[in-house]
C-alpha cells in the first residue's frame, strides 16, 4: 500500500457504490465533537474504508432516496485530508455543484494561490520555474509525472490546454 492510496479521499461523488470499503467511506470523513469549539475530528482515509466495509458487512447500506444530509469540501483545501466537508442541506449541496461545476475554472483560481504559497516557501524555486520556457515546463513535468499520482496527468492536460491558448 502506497501513500497515495492511504490518504485518497473518496467523496459520495466519486465513490464506487459496489464497493464495500467506498460505499459509506465517503460519509465517515469526521466524527462530530461535542464541543463546538473543537470542530470536527477527521477520520484517516484508510480507516473510512475500513469502517465502511465493517459497516456494509453489518448490513448498512446507503439509501439516497432517503438522504436529507450532504457533505461540501471544508474551508481549507489545503489540508488535504484534515479538511473536514461541511454538512449541509440540499438547496447548499445544488449551489455549491453549481458554483464548481467548471473544473478548468477551478483549477485556474488555485493556479494563483499555489504560486504565492511556492513563492513564500522557496521563492528561487518559484522564479526558477515562471522563468521555464513551455517546452522547460513540459519535460520537468515529465520528470514529476513518475513520482506524482495519476491525478497529474490533469495537471498536465490543464497546462497544455493553458500553453495551445
Amino acid at each position: 500500500m502506497d501513500i497515495t492510496s492511504m490518504t485518497r479521499v473518496v467523496t459520495q461523488d466519486t465513490a464506487d457504490m459496489d464497493d464495500p470499503r467506498q460505499h459509506v467511506a465517503w460519509a465517515l470523513a469526521f466524527f462530530p465533537s461535542p464541543n463546538p469549539q473543537m470542530g470536527a475530528v477527521p477520520v484517516y482515509p484508510v480507516v473510512r474504508e475500513m469502517q465502511s466495509e465493517l459497516l456494509v458487512q453489518f448490513g448498512f447500506k446507503h439509501h439516497p432516496e432517503l438522504q436529507t444530509k450532504w457533505l461540501i469540501p471544508g474551508d481549507h483545501p489545503e489540508a488535504g485530508w484534515y479538511n473536514t466537508p461541511k454538512v449541509v442541506d440540499r438547496d447548499e449541496y445544488d449551489e455549491w455543484l453549481a458554483a464548481h461545476a467548471d473544473p478548468e475554472a477551478e483549477a485556474e483560481k488555485w493556479k494563483s494561490t499555489a504560486e504565492a504559497l511556492l513563492g513564500t516557501l522557496n521563492p528561487k524555486l518559484a522564479k526558477s520555474i515562471a522563468d521555464m520556457t513551455p517546452e522547460q515546463k513540459a519535460q520537468a513535468a515529465e520528470l514529476q509525472k513518475k513520482a506524482l499520482p495519476p491525478e497529474f496527468a490533469r495537471l498536465v492536460e490543464l497546462a497544455q490546454k493553458e500553453n495551445a491558448e
